[in-house]
């Protein structure tokens, strides 16, 4: 199994991080979870024929998770020859693959007289519940609802033939559920939304555009909001520590933080080895 973390950002864009979207390489198949901002420039810098990418999984239905579908369906279906896709997700996966073929109809039909159809005219939806689980061909895949401001869940995905598992946790705040999700798992991905800011990470506004709201940390945030709905590095310590795992990544990045007081905070009380997520960082649970 081969994780490659193609998007780490959060919602605010910044150059150096795309949308959440990480492939993941399982028993000869290769997985897409989520497909944020970038995702089609992130598959290309990391070397990812996106054309053999022909399962993708939603944790949800935010626009940091899936604004670049619409930009993933087209070039991998023109460019990459993919010829079936299968999309996994909650509630919400069926209306977006419908806008596609709504918005894009005139689109598909000119292009179709160039390509085949296949591929882009038989996109399959699969609704993710409570509860899922599916066995693929040497590998399954688990679901865990987690709580966040709308439906969301974590993925596990355990690898047969070499007994590997890695999990993402899709964006939640801190339950105890997640912790029994992930148990023992390799490698767990897990979100990491609030943390202080670096001010040498702030760029000159001279040079370079800054988001001065979010270069000023948490000056006025109501963080109510965030910690109803996210993690902090100390929770993501606390539930790879509660999970045993074994490798713990945080992702889903805010502008201009202080990484190695992210680290920092979840090495205080996991005993693992943590790793601060950036763009094409490649993982081998």
């Amino acid at each position: 199994m081969e994780v490659t973390l193609v998007g780490t950002g959060s919602p605010v864009p910044i150059p150096e991080r795309g949308g959440t979207s990480i492939v993941v390489d399982v028993a000869d198949e290769r997985v897409l979870i989520d497909c944020g901002p970038k995702t089609v420039y992130g598959l290309m810098d990391a070397g990812i024929r996106f054309g053999e990418i022909e399962t993708l999984f939603f944790t949800h239905h935010h626009m940091d998770h899936n604004a670049s579908f619409f930009h993933f369906a087209f070039t991998s279906w023109t460019e990459g020859g993919r010829e079936s896709l299968t999309i996994y997700g909650p509630d919400g996966t069926d209306r977006l693959v419908g806008a596609l073929y709504d918005i894009y109809a005139e689109d598909i039909e000119y292009r179709q007289d160039i390509y085949p159809t296949d591929g882009i005219s038989n996109i399959e939806t699969k609704l993710v519940t409570d509860g899922f689980s599916r066995q693929m061909d040497g590998w399954e895949v688990d679901a865990l609802p987690v709580e966040h401001s709308i439906e969301t869940y974590a993925y596990r995905f355990d690898e047969h033939e070499t007994d590997s598992s890695f999990v993402f946790s899709g964006d939640t705040r801190k339950i105890p559920s997640l912790s029994e999700f992930a148990a023992d798992a390799d490698v767990l991905v897990q979100e990491c939304n609030t943390a202080p800011v670096d001010e040498d990470r702030v760029p000159d506004e001279d040079d370079k555009f800054v988001w001065s709201q979010h270069a000023e940390g948490e000056k006025g945030l109501d963080k109510s909001t965030l910690t109803a709905n996210h993690c902090d590095a100390t929770d993501a310590g606390k539930i790879a520590q509660d999970a045993g795992v074994q490798t713990l990544v945080l992702t889903h990045i805010m502008p201009y933080r202080d990484l190695e007081a992210i680290r920092q905070d979840a090495e205080s009380v996991f005993d693992g080895e943590v790793v601060v997520s950036e763009d094409g960082l490649t993982l081998s649970p």
